[in-house]
């Protein structure tokens, strides 16, 4: 183990060395076909990868990666459905352990130009009529390295195109919490479509992209790609979390037969495994301006909202908990009291986040305080000292009065309630938090939950999975629970030396 961090650096290199030698040969070998054609470019599908200014090279993740890069595809841990409403592309991905990830894509399924209703009042349609594609694609990961690789077959928009067989390679890499590196190579056959009669329809050149995206703060995502064949540099400025952000991007192309630029504006939701997304497209030769794409999470771990126990995790899932732990510094009060009550960092996080954010003084409508929001009959149920109060809304707020406000207290005294909850509810975490929040003489065993109860649930739940997504978030916010818990000790340590 000593050794360790002396050999570190040289396996970094050595992966660096690899992308390099990648990336030339991936240029020799993708030089521009003899054959030339107007339309030498395959359209571009995918609403989210469209509305990041096409920079979706070196940040694809879903299972429309290999529609971009292939090798985006290893970053899955359950399997992933999408479906382009305006373009009519199906995209199926799912994770099969060790093996890697094994993706399909059907693209332009409509039966028309527009999508459910061909009326010019329809804003949601596809963009052209016949492009068909149908691609397997494989990709996994070599340490952090990702390498996908894509074959099937495509047509051109003529009745009576043949389909012709092409290959898509890709790379990945993240090189540290702030820069992340891609690379694809499209058709590395040189493809061309002929009709049925021998006419030729349309030819794909090689195409080599290379992208980047730098993450100068935990919620901003700064997406780049650029096309050397053909010349085309898109970007795109993403500020949010996995869970909601929104998205401004741009293309800009360097080729007379196409438009000089094009922007687009949207937004991403993923609620509990579920995704939306759209684009509003401004581009010149496209008539449809309005992308739209839903998509879901299925299989490997359950739902965080259907989660089988708090208090009962996996050793996969605990051990993964344990590895996040020992990253953000495990001699952390707050994570020792996590332990304690054995439950996960980040569900500990979210709850404190949604009840005080973090405020050890604070107090609710309601009468409720501290860091867990603790009500005073509650927290005397649990042990702690509180007085009987003629307005509950204006308590004493000193700590060795009323132990709500010490911190310490606080939140070993909430986790142990939030656990009787979870045991009550039979391990459903949805319908625990939501006890928690309104009470749990309002919530049955079966449920459901009022409206309130579960947007108090679907906060925390969301909050949770930030945390579980983004280890620098999750860091930051321990980072002010712990100095709440340190302020705590060191006036606990003033008031004993001045008695």
């Amino acid at each position: 183990m000593k050794n360790q961090p002396s050999t570190f650096p040289y396996r970094k290199r050595g992966l660096l060395l690899i992308a390099t030698v990648f990336l030339i040969l991936a240029y020799f070998l993708g030089q521009k076909s003899t054959l030339s054609d107007p339309l030498n470019l395959r359209p571009e599908v995918g609403t989210r990868g469209i509305g990041l200014g096409g920079a979706f090279i070196s940040s694809a993740d879903d299972a429309t990666s290999p529609l971009w890069n292939p090798a985006g595809l290893a970053t899955l841990q359950r399997g992933n459905l999408v479906y382009d409403l305006s373009q009519g592309a199906v995209s199926l991905a799912y994770p099969i352990k060790p093996i890697g990830t094994f993706g399909v894509n059907f693209l332009d399924l409509n039966g028309n130009d527009r999508f459910l209703l061909n009326h010019t009042a329809n804003p949601i349609g596809s963009f052209e009529l016949g492009n068909n594609q149908a691609l397997l694609s494989y990709a996994r990961k070599f340490g952090a390295l990702q390498l996908g690789v894509s074959t099937g077959y495509s047509r051109a928009p003529y009745y009576g195109s043949r389909w012709a067989q092409n290959y898509d390679v890709g790379v990945l890499t993240e090189l540290n919490s702030h820069l992340a590196l891609g690379m694809r190579l499209r058709d590395i056959s040189g493809v061309t479509i002929r009709h049925k009669d021998g006419q030729i329809l349309q030819t794909f050149d090689q195409q080599l992209a290379i992208g980047a995206v730098l993450k100068p703060h935990p919620i901003i995502r700064w997406h780049n790609r650029l096309d050397i064949m053909p010349s085309c540099f898109g970007t795109s400025i993403e500020i949010g979390s996995k869970t909601i952000s929104a998205r401004v991007g741009s293309t800009f192309t360097f080729n007379d037969e196409s438009p000089s630029q094009a922007w687009s504006v949207g937004f991403s939701l993923n609620q509990l495994g579920k995704q939306l997304h759209y684009t509003w497209l401004n581009q010149e030769n496209h008539e449809y301006k309005h992308l739209v794409s839903i998509g879901m999470s299925f299989g490997g771990e359950e739902p965080i909202s259907q989660a089988p126990s708090v208090t009962a995790q996996t050793p996969t899932a605990k051990s993964e908990t344990e590895t996040q732990q020992k990253q953000i510094t495990p001699e952390y009060q707050s994570i020792q009291i996590a332990k304690k009550h054995n439950i996960e960092v980040a569900l500990m996080l979210a709850i404190i986040h949604a009840e005080s954010n973090f405020n050890p003084i604070a107090v609710s409508k309601n009468g409720a305080g501290g860091l867990m929001q603790m009500m005073p009959g509650t927290a005397r149920e649990l042990g702690l000292k509180v007085p009987q109060y003629q307005d509950k809304r204006k308590p004493e707020l000193n700590s060795n009065i009323d132990e709500r406000f010490n911190p310490y207290k606080n939140l070993n005294a909430g986790l142990t309630y939030f656990n009787r909850l979870v045991e009550k509810y039979k391990g459903n975490l949805t319908l625990a938090l939501g006890a928690y929040n309104i009470g749990p003489g309002k919530v049955r065993v079966a449920g459901p939950l009022t409206s309130r109860g579960k947007k108090y649930a679907n906060t925390v739940l969301s909050r949770y999975q930030l945390y579980r997504d983004n280890i620098e978030q999750m860091e930051m916010d321990l980072k002010r629970l712990e100095a709440v818990l340190e302020r705590n000790v060191l006036l606990k340590r003033t008031t004993t030396a001045r008695n």
